[in-house]
């Protein structure tokens, strides 16, 4: 039995840590599409945190200078610490001249919870840092007093304070010309993109991670299916086989431009020539015709194929039962083709696959091979395909 990477995938849209130039405001994020979700939107700063959207503050923190062990004397070995609107008062330390860091922090903490204080104290490589955790930003507030500060280094720094380190955001709007590839046609869109409320200081690396609309989205460019490989969360490729590797099999020989192939020159299609001359005749004849012949080649391919490796009959091409192709109702220059056809095994197949100027789309099948739906606004949930039953 043999296995192919899957290659095609519902396109979801989805930009990761996208690097954006704050803008000369200082306020503005202008990602390269708009946001679609306000709820699927990240905002990191320097690969180190991330901005929620009420802002990012930081709490009051304050280090001794000194590390332990301490000396701690008689008659002067209480220390008082506060925040904005708690205290703890008249912490008694243990007297002596080689005190250990750790059990200073241990006597702060059992005074700060006794006292139902929101405050904690670390020990960061034998200093002692002492954390308000009753606010955020300049509201919270760390204080040090007492003849034993002195002695645990809070000597010229007794206090501080927490900043905000970045302010809140929201989004803005605004309007781009957008225009159409290969089309003299020009039209406004609407284009949505973070925006801090006021204006940020420094210089900081901004990545943003959002979703955005299938029209304007850089991934699928706009029809709905990403072809590429993917990986699972275990760390290995994403596999097809059976009836799914043979949809994708036909898939990508409907796909080949004839003669492109200098191994397999037969290997492939015109239909992409055939949409440019469709207003001289039945295209949709011509369109069928070349998938007969493409399949033909495909199914001789098989065959030789399987002299040296196992091809299962749930993967093998046996026979095509009916071909249906349509354009679409929307935009005459479309087409749509509903291909049914049979495995080795007698399972029916459906392939559905879009052509159109100057690239084709492919859609799911019966089997459930993901490659996008709504591309081109065609479903073939909807419709009756001829040979099958509607599900």
């Amino acid at each position: 039995m043999t296995t192919d990477f899957q290659l095609g995938h519902n396109c979801p849209h989805l930009t990761i840590e996208e690097e954006v130039l704050l803008g000369a405001d200082r306020r503005e994020l202008p990602t390269r599409q708009p946001v679609a979700s306000a709820s699927r939107i990240r905002i990191t700063a320097n690969d180190d945190v991330t901005i929620p959207k009420e802002g990012l503050f930081s709490r009051a923190s304050l280090s001794g200078s000194l590390s332990g062990p301490f000396k701690v004397i008689k008659n002067e070995n209480t220390v008082t610490v506060s925040n904005r609107t708690q205290q703890a008062a008249d912490i008694v330390l243990p007297i002596g001249q080689r005190v250990e860091t750790s059990r200073v922090v241990d006597v702060l903490n059992a005074a700060f919870r006794n006292n139902d204080v929101s405050l904690l104290a670390q020990n960061t490589n034998g200093f002692v840092l002492i954390t308000d955790f009753s606010d955020q930003g300049p509201a919270s507030q760390v204080r040090v007093g007492g003849p034993s500060g002195v002695s645990l280094g809070f000597v010229h720094q007794t206090r501080a304070r927490g900043r905000k380190v970045y302010p809140s955001w929201d989004f803005a709007e605004r309007e781009v010309v957008n225009v159409t590839p290969g089309l003299q046609s020009v039209r406004y869109v609407s284009t949505r993109f973070p925006k801090f409320n006021e204006r940020v200081r420094g210089n900081p690396v901004f990545k943003v991670s959002y979703t955005t609309y299938q029209q304007q989205c850089r991934r699928c460019q706009g029809w709905g299916i990403e072809n590429d490989y993917r990986i699972a969360a275990s760390g290995n490729p994403l596999l097809i086989e059976n009836e799914d590797l043979l949809n994708q099999d036909v898939l990508k020989v409907l796909s080949t431009v004839r003669n492109s192939n200098p191994f397999h020159p037969e290997y492939g299609t015109l239909l992409l020539t055939r949409i440019g001359t469709k207003a001289l005749g039945d295209a949709a004849v011509s369109i069928n015709e070349d998938i007969i012949t493409a399949l033909s080649v495909f199914q001789r391919l098989q065959d030789f194929a399987g002299r040296y490796q196992a091809i299962t009959p749930r993967q093998r091409l046996a026979s095509v039962i009916s071909i249906d192709t349509t354009p679409s109702d929307f935009d005459p220059t479309i087409f749509e083709a509903v291909i049914v056809a049979a495995n080795a095994a007698n399972v029916p197949v459906v392939i559905t696959t879009v052509f159109a100027a100057p690239g084709t789309a492919a859609l799911a099948g019966s089997n459930g091979l993901s490659l996008g739906l709504a591309g081109f606004g065609l479903d073939p949930r909807t419709r009756t395909i001829p040979g099958v039953a509607p599900r």
